[in-house]
């Protein structure tokens, strides 16, 4: 068995000098096991050092020494109260203080302790890791016969002198806890705000707090926290998150119709998703759907949900008004009130205003609500909904028949200056959902907003012109304000370069002669 000598270094205190220098020659005559566990060395040294600084006297008792140990925090557990070292060593609490005065100066010294050495070796290169992972290994590799806590380790550490450098953030041990903070406030961001992330998406998070951190150090550092789950080798999310959208989301889905097959969830959440973005300011983060790998396994290990050959349930009670809220569970239940389960937008839009609804609620919710399919062109329907065919073309023919009869009289051009305008006649479509639906602006045009103001130079809200679709959304505001019907005009000038817009409103001929003027001049 190889032996080392512990040796203890002066420390500046003149008035111990001696005494010290004593206790160096003794410690350095003692040999010690340099595989014997932290704690024996500990109590070994002490108790030398205890002789020396009694000298002749009777050295302290072995619970005083035991004690002793535990106030500095050298046993495995973080260092004691003076009250818990008192009842450990049979004194009062003052008692345990004088004496811990007394042998202060053992405390910082710079200790040969090689156990020690290879203690907080073996931390730094399992860092990051739980407290309880580092010390299962320093119990397993026999430099402890206790499992030693952070605390404790970094007491041993500063008690011979020892730099330490690690520190614990959310029960895992780092060196770098600014980091490790970076990247867990990052997974439970992104698990709150898209249900679960990717480790790229937490790396590229992490970034935008100002932290580079590749995605094997992700990987490295969610594996150490027990706050995260691993839903496979590529996706986490945080164990108790305060809110999940995904999970919110399938919840509405499900509450119309289950099961769903995975991958019409998926791109479920994706459209409904997509309207929240378009919302969102310059400073908030795009929700990002999950991948149909991602869906499954969150799903899997969700408690709400369960899959079954690629097809998705929830495992619990789902109210349709609770998750849907008023006006879109009544959307719901207009369409399953009509003969075939199925509607033309326009017919619907009609049912919805007789019902009281906002129609610009009801617009939103056709195009982006994971409620309800758009089957064909101009033919909604309630996700799990079966319709046939031949029941689509024939709403879809009524639909356009109707739409034959009313004036569809549609003209553009530009003003002098370079502005362009547009004069249509007002269609129950357009009445109903404020959208146009042809292309106005020039070609190359890019997607605009336009704040409108009315005839009284009033703002009447702001119209988005899309240049992929060619519609323009938002005219519902002037269309509510003024009550406009089927069959009159809407003239609108607008400016690109200010982003502005103006409306009116009239008969064929007022509005007319407006735009003959402008295309005289």
């Amino acid at each position: 068995m190889t032996s080392q000598t512990n040796a203890v270094q002066e420390p500046d205190r003149p008035d111990i000098r001696a005494d010290l220098a004593s206790v160096l020659r003794k410690l350095a005559e003692s040999t010690f096991d340099d595989t014997e566990p932290l704690e024996t060395t500990v109590v070994r040294i002490l108790s030398e050092a205890d002789r020396v600084i009694h000298g002749k006297r009777r050295p302290c008792r072995p619970a005083v020494i035991n004690g002793l140990a535990a106030r500095y925090g050298l046993l495995g557990q973080p260092p004691a109260t003076l009250e818990e070292t008192g009842r450990a060593m049979g004194v009062t609490r003052e008692r345990a203080r004088q004496i811990q005065k007394k042998h202060e100066a053992l405390h910082g010294l710079d200790l040969w302790w090689p156990q020690l050495d290879a203690a907080l070796e073996l931390a730094s290169r399992q860092v990051p890791c739980t407290e309880l992972a580092l010390a299962d290994e320093l119990l397993h590799r026999g430099l402890t016969t206790d499992r030693y806590s952070l605390g404790s380790l970094r007491a041993c550490a500063e008690f011979a002198g020892r730099q330490f450098d690690l520190d614990v953030m959310a029960g895992v041990i780092t060196d770098d806890p600014d980091t490790l903070t970076a990247v867990y406030r990052a997974t439970r961001r992104l698990a709150e705000r898209q249900g679960l992330a990717t480790l790229l998406q937490v790396s590229d998070e992490a970034l935008d707090a100002g932290f580079v951190v590749t995605e094997d150090d992700v990987r490295a550092l969610l594996t150490a926290s027990e706050s995260v789950v691993w839903l496979d080798e590529n996706h986490v999310t945080w164990r108790s998150s305060v809110r999940n959208r995904l999970v919110n989301t399938l919840r509405t889905l499900l509450s119309v119709h289950q099961p769903v097959d995975l991958p019409s969830a998926r791109q479920a959440v994706e459209n409904f998703w997509a309207y929240r973005n378009a919302g969102r300011t310059a400073d908030q983060a795009d929700l990002v759907a999950p991948t149909l790998d991602g869906l499954r396994a969150f799903c899997e290990w969700h408690d709400q949900f369960t899959v079954d050959n690629d097809e998705l349930s929830a495992i619990v009670p789902l109210d349709l008004n609770a998750e849907l809220g008023v006006e879109a569970a009544l959307l719901v239940e207009l369409i399953r009130m009509s003969p075939n389960g199925v509607l033309d937008r326009t017919s619907l839009m009609e049912t919805a205003e007789a019902y009281g609804m906002n129609l610009s609620t009801a617009g939103v919710y056709l195009t982006f609500h994971p409620a309800f399919v758009q089957l064909d062109r101009n033919a909604w329907t309630v996700r799990g909904t079966q319709v046939a065919s031949d029941v689509i073309a024939t709403v879809q023919g009524q639909a356009r028949a109707r739409s034959l009869t009313e004036n569809r009289d549609f003209r553009t051009g530009v003003i002098p200056n370079g502005c362009p305008w547009v004069m249509l006649a007002v269609t129950s479509n357009f009445r109903l959902t404020g959208v146009l639906l042809r292309r106005w602006l020039p070609a190359g045009t890019p997607s605009t907003r336009f704040e409108l103001t009315d005839g009284r130079g009033e703002p009447c809200g702001t119209a988005v012109y899309n240049d992929e679709t060619g519609f323009t959304h938002g005219f519902g505001t002037y269309v509510r304000r003024f009550g406009l019907r089927v069959g009159e005009y809407v003239y609108m000038c607008a400016d690109p370069d200010e982003e502005t817009a103006s409306v009116t409103h009239g008969d064929s001929d007022e509005v007319g002669r407006l735009a003959q003027t402008n295309l005289a001049d």
